[in-house]
């Protein structure tokens, strides 16, 4: 098997900065927004060309979910090991009627449009890759697979979710080439996400007659709110402080390290009573739970479970009933050796010292983690303060180190 020379690979992607500033704005020009199924059709069918014109080999799954053509790519290798790249091809906004159009500034060298950063240009990033393998005639690997997921803002689909979870369970490892933290970053670790109702029903009665023969609903989620505020780690006593702005000026870079273990949102208190002199005899209380460990989840959901079976209002009944949508992403060992190896490569083959991430938010990542070892945000750098905003944008420069790094470790990876 051919093996083209680190010089060759570094050249082969310099070279394709003028292609990839091409595709850049053909891509960001496509209106794809979660659902729009004609540019989600376009896209799809610019993959097509160029999957096969690689060498690969295309399939597409049609989702009426929320609307997407989720496009698989597979290319064969004379390799080991069978890896997958997810990223995906939706955005949140569209180009708004020519409001918010692709704009390149040559001064600045920034890309702006929607979904740029987020994650088209990483999209693209991985379709080079794959055409790079293909023009140095350098296939390392059992099979490459890129998963061009179609349906990923704004929550996500059970058709996506099924599709990376099938994929990475093919898969000795897996890449989530989304959006990429700033300087070189990738995260390792993400957390749990479930979402837990506690329902009061309680007794009603005049607030003036009846304070005595009556339950408080109200009163006992209130309580049960406070409760489980307290099962969560400690926050900082003053907030701003930890800002993206305030600890830049204190020269700290914000890698995630500042994220509480454990998070528990109180997020809705709901009582159906709209009299001020009337007991409320019902209310509700939603929580959302995020922890970094699969055991602490496990254990602040039975302490909500005591909490719910012995309310502190006499005469209050609670019932406790929720679900876990997403299991962590944590950094098994062999996570930690991929990991390794691309904080590695970044150095060796572009001087680039990788920030290693931890974030509280869910990404597919969280699914495929469960069944086979997964790095995450390893697509081209973007400003995640700008993503979903109508100032989106990114440096297109990045296409190169990235993709260097990112070509490197699937062919390193395999050996």
């Amino acid at each position: 098997m051919n093996t083209p020379t680190s010089e060759a690979i570094r050249k082969a992607f310099e070279e394709r900065m003028p292609a990839f500033l091409h595709d850049l704005e053909t891509i960001v020009g496509i209106d794809s927004d979660t659902g729009n199924m004609a540019g989600s059709r376009k896209i799809a069918d610019l993959l097509k060309q160029r999957i096969e014109a690689a060498g690969g080999s295309y399939e597409e799954i049609i989702s009426n979910e929320r609307g997407g053509v989720h496009v698989i790519a597979r290319f064969k290798g004379q390799g080991k090991k069978k890896g997958v790249v997810i990223v995906h091809t939706d955005t949140v906004f569209n180009t708004k009627g020519g409001d918010f159009p692709y704009r390149y500034d040559k001064e600045t060298g920034l890309a702006y449009g929607p979904g740029v950063g987020d994650c088209k240009a990483s999209a693209l990033m991985a379709l080079h890759i794959a055409e790079v393998f293909h023009q140095l005639g350098h296939a390392p690997f059992k099979e490459l697979i890129i998963y061009f997921d179609a349906e990923e803002e704004g929550g996500g689909s059970d058709v996506e979710r099924s599709t990376a979870v099938k994929l990475a369970e093919e898969a000795d490892y897996v890449l989530l080439a989304d959006t990429g933290r700033p300087n070189f970053g990738l995260v390792t670790k993400r957390k749990t996400n479930g979402t837990y109702t506690f329902t009061v029903k309680g007794h009603g009665g005049h607030a003036g007659n009846a304070p005595h023969a009556s339950a408080n609903a109200l009163l006992e989620a209130c309580n049960l709110a406070v409760k489980v505020a307290a099962l969560a780690s400690p926050i900082p006593k003053d907030p701003w402080e930890y800002t993206s702005k305030a600890l830049a000026g204190k020269g700290i870079e914000d890698t995630g390290q500042f994220i509480p273990p454990n998070a528990i949102n109180i997020a809705i208190l709901e009582c159906p009573n709209d009299k001020v002199n009337v007991i409320p005899d019902a209310a509700t209380l939603r929580i959302n739970l995020r922890c970094y460990e699969q055991s602490e989840h496990g254990r602040i959901v039975k302490a909500m479970e005591e909490l719910a079976a012995h309310p502190s209002v006499p005469w209050t009944t609670v019932s406790f009933e929720g679900r876990q949508s997403a299991r962590p992403m944590e950094l098994t060992p062999e996570a930690k050796n991929m990991l390794d190896l691309y904080v590695a490569l970044a150095k060796r083959e572009c001087g680039r010292d990788a920030r290693i991430w931890t974030a509280g938010g869910v990404t597919l990542a969280n699914q495929t983690a469960q069944v086979a070892p997964t790095i995450d945000a390893v697509g081209v750098d973007t400003d995640p303060m700008v993503e979903h905003t109508m100032g989106e944008y990114m440096d297109p420069s990045l296409f190169v180190p990235r993709g260097i790094t990112m070509y490197h470790f699937i062919a390193e990876y395999d050996s």
